[in-house]
């Protein structure tokens, strides 16, 4: 019986970065070995880099290469290299980033880090050949929870077949990608999981599609497809037993329709979910193993599903740790606390393995861990553990360190199970008495396990440091090892004899005094394995840290390699332009394209092994500054291109011949001896874009012509598909070339890439032409809805191309000048919104959506569902785009096209409400839908308050304002509510005197009582005692009086003046009585006015103006020294003076 024993500590940690415990002293004869070497090996290596990965074209990338030794297990790294972005991200990823990657076993990776996607071809061959990366980016939907790359799956319904992928958010949205190579192709559906978070996602075969998981247990079957009208769904439905007439029927759901489901009940926490093979290929047996039971589902396509038992096996784990550990003497079974933590299906399928743990508090702390075996082939229930192996690793328990200890995870391969976690593998025997297994650490400085598969029975783990490696019994490797060094030698020496071409001058280059020539014989003697003299001229060449030259000369090299021709020609030899870098050996111009593509790739590998690669920095290309490291990851994509162009030279044979002829006319170039157009024109690859020029003027040709009217759109769709085509195989050129990204230390620079160049005959200005070509005159010749389908799929892609190639250069600004950036953003922003408008109104909406959700062009999402009304994609952007502030972009759209009732509706989503402070006029409106009569009512006041333009509107808001004050019913305080009452009051009483302008004022200005303008008060004085008030009286005047009341008092003398003298010249003074004074002042305007302004109450005193001041006055002209005037108004004031007392 096994005791369990403290493993707290035991073992030491291992302090290198990727070993394993009985290896130390394999690592440091291996350390001694290589410390030998004429190299520099302190030089950096990328974290992506492993002993022996020393070049993306040995041998030792195409299959397993020996990395560490020990007693019985072995690791070594497996498959392709990484791509390039994918050690991208791995090196330059926040840290609040979570990342996870998965290693199926049909060969293909991906790697989850926030919502980016990664997707590669990881696995190589037969014949050890490596096959392209076939590489892949594609965005996950949006989710407030870290993305999982174990809620990703993808595949291939058939070998060779571009692959699909299924991948679902932790809440429940599922994204379906038919192909991998179509990112912005895509369809959606909610499960509406009602609050479930989702754990896993299952492949269950091309027939059945998926299983996704909850962390609750739930299980959904996803499975895409297609619906009566040909367009593409996603059928999910809850595995349940079928009941009644209706039982086992699925929710067929629409990619743009989504569906709800019932609320599941709660369900015990997920441990692991796994489907094995069935009766036929296309059937399934699906484990969920819970917290405490296991359920068996068997599926067939088309038919019901059947749960085949669920029943508890926790309680048969339970006994066998009883039995096995601690006996009955010492336990009982129900003191015990156990745990699932983790189930994997057994090589025969008919039994699964679960890793489980246990702690006894009675007796310790010590969490012990076993590995048992159910048999689950048959349609009863387990009853027993077949098999119970007990660990010899055991850790302490503590209830705060749970989720730690129980994260346990493993892989079972043959007769082994490898238990990991983030850091550490534990390789045991799963079968027998447990052993203390071999420990593997994965502690270097940021290294961590993010991801595990399986291939040809060898377990795969990702490190992030170190890439796909597996890990593997010693015997394993000890069979073949010797056919990798077969394969590896194989490889060196067909290089060698490539490159032997030159060895006849090379003692003549190594004297050179030209650096480029001793650099390229540096190569040479590398390549030939004459280290200590390769070593030797690089010391030369740069000495110690003098980089001066460095960049320079090795941009120069690698120039010549992609430009040289080949040295046994004779036709070259005939025309003085024999090659001199050896580089090309064949005579076909293909194989001469494969030799300069292998040179170069060898090429960076000796700039990697020399250290030279890490000492990179800026150089320079005609009068532009560019990093050394992304021109020749540059160099590689256009040997890709170039190559990719020679293959469909037959395919497109006239028109690829014209463009050349075009290109070599443009350039000046002719053929000389037997020399051909081709070539002339394949030997410079560092030119191979003109191509793309070449192209579009031999279909100018062809558009010119008088042809058919279907001939046209057949060569714009021929160029498309060569153009796009060309592009592609560049994408995937510099894939396997790591650390192109450059360094902290390199200078800010702008980052033009090749593809996206400017000018008249730069890439990006030659695909804007052909993608307007292919709208103007394509669509519009084409006769048949199939020719415009294809175009359309070209639009999308051209407009992809060219978009994307915009990216490296705008974040290549944003630290090198903020008004360049601005600039080209505009200028992106005009081509993005030019480029996806014509799927727009072509109503091709999927496409365009596609394109403008991948490149955040909010105008087009806006349109694209104003035009389809589809108010419900339209929140659902605002939820995914909330963060860029899509919904003020949506309510902005809507103002400025004057759609005031659309932005209405949308109610308080998205934040209208804090969108229309900026815009009162609407926010009101926005406040009443609301409820929210309090501040209705304050802003239609300010509003209100606010308004000169019209008078009408001026008195409707105030009146809303009183009437929302009202419906709030929240008396404010008091001092407030009289602040606010007198305000609207005062309002109140200039809108009506307003109001009561006499008509012949209104005529006179032309003024009308529906239109006209707010008026001020002193404007108001005016109106009423001017001229043009014919028939003004003393009422008149008087309101002229009181609304001096609202002017500014520094203005109040003078108008109070200006009233009383245009009172006083309204009547003639001149032949009035003087002996009855009183009675003749009394019908004059003057006094009429003072009468009335008496009996109404106003206190005089301060009314009038002084006698002597208003005799004073110069506007009284010839009335001011007329006796008669000054004896009478004397008078009346004199009568008025009794009267006030």
């Amino acid at each position: 019986m096994y005791t369990p024993v403290s493993d707290r500590g035991g073992g030491g940690a291992v302090n290198t970065s990727f070993t394993s415990a009985s290896a130390r002293a394999a690592a440091a004869a291996a350390a001694r070995r290589r410390s030998a070497v004429g190299f520099n090996t302190s030089a950096r290596r990328s974290p992506f880099t492993t002993p022996g990965r020393s070049t993306p074209l040995n041998r030792s990338l195409q299959a397993s290469q020996l990395m560490e030794g020990s007693g019985q297990y072995t690791l070594e790294s497996y498959g392709a290299s990484l791509p390039a972005l994918v050690m991208e991200a791995l090196t330059f990823a926040d840290r609040n980033v979570e990342m996870s990657a998965v290693l199926s076993q049909c060969g293909w990776a991906w790697l989850v880090c926030g919502r980016r996607l990664l997707v590669w071809r990881y696995k190589v061959d037969d014949s050890r050949r490596l096959v392209n990366h076939q590489f892949r980016e594609l965005t996950l939907p949006p989710s407030d929870l870290a993305h999982r790359a174990q809620l990703v799956v993808v595949y291939a319904a058939n070998e060779g077949q571009v692959p699909a992928c299924v991948a679902a958010s932790p809440e429940g949205f599922v994204r379906f990608w038919p192909s991998i190579a179509h990112e912005g192709s895509y369809f959606e559906v909610s499960t509406e999981l009602q609050g479930q978070e989702c754990d896993s996602l299952v492949f269950l075969g091309s027939s059945l599609g998926c299983l996704l998981a909850t962390t609750t247990s739930t299980t959904l079957l996803i499975q895409p497809g297609q619906g009566s009208g040909g367009n593409q769904t996603i059928n999910v439905r809850q595995l349940k037993v079928p009941a009644g007439l209706l039982g086992g029927i699925s929710r067929r759901v629409s990619s743009l329709v989504f569906g709800s489901m019932p609320t599941q009940a709660p369900e015990a926490r997920l441990v692991r979910a796994v489907a094995v093979p069935g009766a036929e290929s296309d059937e399934r047996s699906v484990l969920v193993l819970s917290a405490n039971s296991l359920q068996k589902w068997y599926l067939i396509p088309n038919e019901p599903d059947k749960l085949v038992y669920e029943c508890n096996v926790e309680k048969y784990i339970r006994e066998g740790f009883v039995d096995h550990v601690w006996g009955r003497e010492r336990a009982g079974a129900t003191q015990l606390r156990v745990w699932l933590v983790d189930m994997q299906p057994t090589s025969g399928v008919s039994s699964v393995m679960v890793l489980t743990a246990a702690v006894n508090p009675q007796v310790s702390q010590q969490l012990v861990y076993a590995l048992a075996t159910m048999d689950t082939g048959g349609s009863a229930p387990p009853l027993a553990v077949g098999n119970f192996s007990v660990l010899k690793h055991s850790e302490y328990y503590q209830d705060s360190a749970e989720n730690v200890l129980l994260s346990q995870r493993f892989l079972l391969c043959a007769n082994t199970a490898y238990i990991y976690n983030k850091n550490t593998v534990l390789c045991v025997s799963a079968v027998g008495e447990g052993d203390s297994g071999d420990r593997v650490e994965f502690s270097g400085a940021g290294d961590s396990i993010l991801g595990v598969g399986r291939s040809q029975g060898l377990p795969l783990f990702f490190s992030a440091n170190h890439g796909i490696v597996s890990i593997a019994p010693s015997q394993h490797l000890n069979q073949s090892s010797m056919l990798l060094n077969e394969s590896v030698a194989e490889d060196t020496s067909r290089l060698c004899e490539a490159l032997n071409i030159s060895s006849v001058g090379l003692e003549a280059i190594t004297a050179s005094q030209d650096q480029t020539a001793r650099l390229q014989a540096a190569f040479l003697h590398f390549n030939k394995n004459n280290i200590p003299q390769a070593q030797a001229l690089l010391d030369e060449l740069f000495p110690g840290a003098d980089n001066s030259t460095l960049d320079a000369t090795v941009i120069s090299l690698s120039t010549n390699l992609l430009d040289d021709s080949p040295a046994t020609d004779p036709r070259w030899a005939e025309s003085n332009e024999a090659g001199g870098t050896g580089a090309p050996m064949s005579l076909i111009l293909q194989n001469q394209l494969r030799d300069k593509t292998t040179a170069h790739q060898y090429y960076i590998n000796f700039l990697h092994q020399t250290g030279l690669w890490q000492r990179l920095s800026v150089g320079q290309v005609e009068e532009t500054r560019v990093l050394t490291r992304v021109l020749l990851a540059e160099h590689a994509e256009q040997l890709a291109f170039a190559t990719s162009l020679r293959t469909r030279h037959n395919d497109h044979q006239h028109l690829i011949d014209a463009a050349i002829r075009h290109v070599l006319n443009e350039r000046g170039e002719t053929p000389k001896g037997k020399l051909t157009h081709a070539d002339l024109f394949y030997r410079r690859v560092s030119q191979i874009e003109d191509i793309i020029w070449g192209l579009l003027r031999a279909q100018e040709e062809v558009l010119a012509a008088d042809v058919a009217p279907r001939d046209a759109p057949a060569t714009i769709h021929s160029v498309n598909s060569l153009v796009l085509a060309l592009l592609q195989s560049a994408r995937v050129g510099s894939a396997s070339i790591s650390g192109i990204t450059g360094t902290a230390n390199d200078p800010p620079l702008e980052h033009i890439p090749w593809t996206a160049t400017q000018g008249s005959r730069g890439v990006r200005t030659l695909l804007l032409e052909q993608h307007n070509t292919t709208v103007e005159v394509g669509l519009a010749r084409a006769e048949d809805g199939a020719t415009r389908a294809k175009l359309y799929t070209q639009m999308v892609d051209l407009a992809d191309c060219i978009l994307t190639g915009y990216q490296p250069q705008l974040r290549s600004l944003v630290s090198v000048s903020h008004d360049l950036h601005q600039s080209l953003l505009r200028s992106y922003e005009r081509d993005r919104y030019n480029l996806i408008q014509p799927l727009v109104q072509g109503e091709q909406y999927d496409q365009a959506v596609g394109l403008a959700e991948k490149y955040c062009d909010f105008r087009t999402l806006v349109e694209v569902c104003d035009r389809t009304d589809n108010q419900e994609r339209l929140s659902q952007y605002m939820t995914q785009f909330g963060s860029e502030g899509f919904s003020d972009f949506v309510f902005r759209w809507y103002l400025e096209t004057g759609k005031r009732g659309r932005l209405l509706s949308h109610g308080d989503q998205g934040g209208l409400s804090r969108f229309l402070q900026d815009y009162t006029s609407l926010a009101w409106l926005h406040q009443i839908q609301t409820r929210d009569f309090s501040s209705a009512s304050t802003t239609l006041r300010q509003l209100g308050l606010d308004e000169m333009t019209y008078l009408s509107r001026k008195k409707t808001l105030l009146s809303l304002s009183k009437l929302c004050n009202l419906a709030a019913n929240v008396p404010g305080s008091a001092d407030t509510s009289v602040m606010e009452d007198d305000t609207m009051t005062l309002e109140e009483e200039l809108i009506l005197y307003q109001e009561q302008l006499p008509e012949p004022v209104l005529n006179a200005h032309s003024l009308e009582a529906d239109t006209m303008r707010v008026l001020s008060p002193t404007e108001l004085v005016h109106l009423y005692t001017g001229d043009e008030n014919t028939y003004a009286n003393e009422f008149d005047f008087k309101k002229a009086l009181d609304l001096l009341a609202f002017v500014p008092g520094e203005e109040i003398p003078e108008l109070k003046k200006d009233i009383w003298v245009r009172a006083v010249l309204r009547n003639s003074w001149h032949h009035m009585d003087t002996d009855n004074p009183l009675e003749a002042i009394s019908d004059t305007l003057l006094f009429k006015t003072i009468e009335l302004a008496f009996t109404q109450g106003t206190d005089i005193k301060e009314l009038l103006l002084p006698a002597e001041e208003l005799l004073e006055c110069e506007e009284l002209g010839d009335l001011k020294e007329d006796a008669t005037f000054k004896f009478l108004v004397n008078a009346g004031y004199e009568k008025i003076s009794q009267l006030v007392g």
